[in-house]
């Protein structure tokens, strides 16, 4: 048989071949960022879903920094939209009470030792088919270096704080998050440990894992209400004793509110020392709430009927013990602001600028200056994790938590992190610790930094144009440096995705 040349077709002028990646390319760090040998790491202070975090020194200014890190597994899973748009938020945010990113840091794959400090993949949090010598390697996030969180202060039986101490902390804590919802985001994870306190007395409110773009109104005035949520946000949000009650009962449009529940729940924890609503369960935790401040009703919870899709009881007849279980701890305006910030019914509740006016804040003993705090011993909630027992809620955010509970089979044991991969965007369930089926739909929404977008620049690309326009220049405070570095992780990382 005769052969046939094939010829070039006319229409196409320039055929050009498939693109190839030269291997002394595969493995080049971006520019404009820094490496990891630019810092040494000191010690390991803590890991979650995330990664891991590491108090580290800079070697060129002799500064302490804590270095975040998002582990990349597979440039086929993509960099973990969760993280990305955590690394977006903070970016966003230029206020002196809420932590700042100074910096990108790229550590390229297979790196294990820097200093004397494992680095690795940590074996609790890694996923198991993960190499550790992946093309990405691992970025992470570098912000300034915080002496104590609320969480460790409150637990340090040997720090006693004073009431103008108090006032002040609280102060400095709402006014970081008066402006995280005037910047149009939901915090979403309020508690002690993400309060953290610096050795200039200063607050930072950290931990923008589970941060979203708010779409609802701002309340910007003491008396503005919090406008209604004008879509769905995933429920499972805020670790449970920090949790609002429209969260618990199922409602999915939840507003700014949700963050004062948990500044309500800080307030009363500064003054008790402890969490004041420990439940076992999301029904318990209802409970207790319903004993503190008073059954619900349709006048102080409307619509709760309705709107519970999680089977609370809301047939309760409790008295409410708020003035009395607190009241030898609070004075009268104390128990004011309390109370205004835990209002059942989100639309009563106090937002940031109400709180802020409140008589609490004016009345003597006025709260100190930040500088007046005394200098506390160190203390942060993973020195107290191991020495006081288990105290964190059973379950702590998204399916990832309800994989750790799940006694695992070996199919499933494969790989618990990356758990979305079982599961389908458009329907999936999950059981959490205390036994109940949770069903959720459409796309991810904010479950921690497990899950992972195969998509991950096409999608943050629409998302980045609904935020807000910052109110600093990039060049102000550390942004100019940290602005060259994530834009550099983009690139890079859109790079190794096209490979």
């Amino acid at each position: 048989m005769q052969s046939v040349e094939r010829r070039k077709s006319p229409w196409v002028q320039n055929e050009r071949p498939a693109k190839r990646v030269h291997p002394s390319h595969q493995h080049q760090v971006p520019s404009h960022m820094n490496q990891l040998t630019s810092y040494e790491l000191l010690e390991q202070l803590g890991k979650g879903t995330f990664g891991v975090v590491y108090k580290a020194r800079q070697k060129s200014t002799g500064k302490l920094v804590a270095l975040k890190k998002f582990i990349v597994h597979d440039r086929k899973e993509g960099f973990p939209i969760t993280s990305f748009r955590e690394i977006t938020i903070m970016r966003k945010l230029k206020h002196n009470n809420v932590l700042q990113i100074i910096d990108m840091v790229h550590e390229r794959g297979g790196f294990k030792e820097n200093d004397g400090v494992d680095i690795d993949i940590d074996i609790d949090t890694a996923d198991p088919s993960a190499s550790a010598s992946s093309p990405m390697g691992y970025f992470y996030t570098v912000t300034p270096y915080i002496s104590s969180d609320l969480n460790g202060l409150l637990r340090n039986k040997s720090i006693k704080m004073t009431l103008p101490e108090i006032k002040c902390i609280m102060k400095q804590a709402l006014q970081g998050i008066d402006y995280v919802h005037s910047r149009h985001f939901l915090h979403r994870d309020i508690k002690t440990a993400n309060i953290l306190l610096d050795s200039f007395g200063t607050v930072k409110l950290a931990d923008f894992g589970l941060a979203r773009i708010y779409h609802g109104v701002y309340p910007d005035t003491p008396e503005s209400l919090p406008g209604g949520g004008r879509r769905e946000y995933t429920g499972l949000v805020v670790t449970r004793w920090y949790r609002a009650p429209e969260l618990l009962i199922g409602v999915r449009k939840y507003t700014t509110a949700v963050d004062m529940w948990g500044m309500g729940c800080v307030f009363g924890e500064l003054y008790k020392r402890d969490a004041i609503l420990q439940g076992r369960s999301d029904l318990d935790q209802a409970d207790r709430i319903f004993q503190l401040v008073g059954a619900p009703s349709e006048s102080n919870f409307p619509h709760s009927k309705q709107d519970n899709r999680n089977g609370i009881n809301l047939l309760v007849d409790y008295p409410r013990t708020l003035e009395k279980e607190y009241g030898t701890l609070m004075d009268d305006q104390a128990l004011e602001l309390f109370d205004g910030m835990l209002k059942l019914d989100p639309v009563k509740r106090f937002n940031a600028r109400k709180a802020l006016g409140a008589a609490y804040f004016s009345t003597e003993p006025l709260p100190c200056l930040p500088g007046e705090i005394r200098k506390y011993e160190e203390s942060h909630e993973s020195d107290f994790s191991h020495a006081s027992g288990p105290r964190k809620p059973e379950v702590e955010r998204g399916p990832e938590s309800a994989a750790r509970s799940i006694k695992k089979s070996p199919e499933k044991a494969a790989s618990s992190r990356f758990i979305g991969r079982q599961q389908t965007r458009q329907s999936s369930s999950w059981t959490a610790s205390h036994g109940k089926t949770h069903n959720w739909q459409g796309r991810n929404d904010g479950w921690g930094s497990g899950w992972t977008s195969r998509r991950p620049f096409s999608d943050n690309k629409r998302y980045e144009k609904r935020l807000p326009s910052s109110q600093a220049s990039s060049s102000d405070l550390y942004g100019s440096e940290a602005n060259q570095s994530f834009s550099a992780m983009r690139k890079y990382l859109h790079e190794k995705k096209k490979e």
